[in-house]
């Protein structure tokens, strides 16, 4: 049984603490909340802020899954450099720093277009993919560690692009520019995170930057018009070629993970069945 600090413990960080219950691992997490599955030693605290508790024995992973307070440079900065940081300066204090795995975001890659994977360069043009990009950098230095790059994430209770087929087909709003996008369900980067870090306490060589994408893409239109069929409107939207990125993942298309949820489709016919 190895012990796994999970540090962020919402949606992806509860569900990967209760897979890694399942396979006989003890799990300690750090939330500002007070909630946690059954079986997490937490340690409720605002990491932002400060490093008030610790774990008092060795832990021999740390997984890093921050979420800003707010959606601004300030809010990136506290939640993907500065909390982690002093998280590892404290941890630092009790042990040798344990492997990392850091959740971060294909914003890294800024507005590149083409096909993009785990050997493309980093060229964020915004604020969130340049502070991610930051914080990846300044985590490498100072343990081992895995950056999983996670694209739009979908799943249940996320229902933005739902909500927004439908409000287009009503005429709403108008239709956005074709563009590629990039998207992988829920329960995917729950797997896949389960992936990267029972490879870390397996003794694999484990690769310092993995990316977590479904194998599909699409047209953003192509989408939306799929989910307006899906609640029986009708979307029309024009043939028109899409600019962007296109995301892949060599680590899934090397066979490390299977995705449950290959597909938009399947991903998206699975939340619409439990709205």
């Amino acid at each position: 049984m190895s012990h796994i600090l999970i540090a962020g413990l919402g949606d992806l960080g509860s569900g990967l603490a209760k897979q890694l219950i399942v396979d006989g691992h003890r799990i300690s997490a750090i939330r500002r909340g007070e909630q946690a599955p059954g079986g997490v030693e937490l340690y409720s605290q605002d990491l932002t802020v400060g490093v008030a508790m610790l774990p008092p024995d060795p832990v021999d992973l740390l997984v890093i899954i921050m979420t800003p307070s707010e959606y601004s440079e300030e809010g990136y900065l506290q939640a993907y450099v500065r909390a982690p940081l002093m998280l590892l300066d404290a941890l630092e204090g009790q042990q040798p720093l344990p492997p990392v795995v850091f959740v971060s975001s294909s914003a890294v890659f800024g507005d590149v277009e083409g096909v993009v994977n785990e050997l493309t360069p980093p060229r964020p043009s915004r604020y969130n993919g340049k502070v991610l990009l930051a914080a990846e950098e300044e985590i490498s230095t100072r343990s081992l560690s895995t950056v999983v790059r996670f694209t739009g994430i979908y799943g249940p209770g996320r229902y933005r692009q739902i909500d927004k087929a439908a409000r287009l087909a009503r005429g709403e709003e108008s239709l956005p520019a074709p563009q590629w996008t990039n998207r992988i369900h829920r329960d995917d980067c729950v797997g896949l995170l389960r992936s990267v870090v029972l490879g870390w306490l397996g003794g694999h060589e484990m690769p310092p930057l993995v990316i977590g994408t479904d194998a599909v893409g699409g047209r953003n239109l192509d989408v939306l018009e799929w989910l307006a069929d899906q609640q029986g409107l009708t979307l029309a939207v024009p043939d028109e070629p899409a600019v962007g990125k296109q995301v892949t993942s060599l680590y899934i298309q090397q066979g490390h993970y299977t995705l449950q949820y290959p597909g938009y489709q399947d991903g998206y016919a699975q939340v619409l069945a439990g709205r």
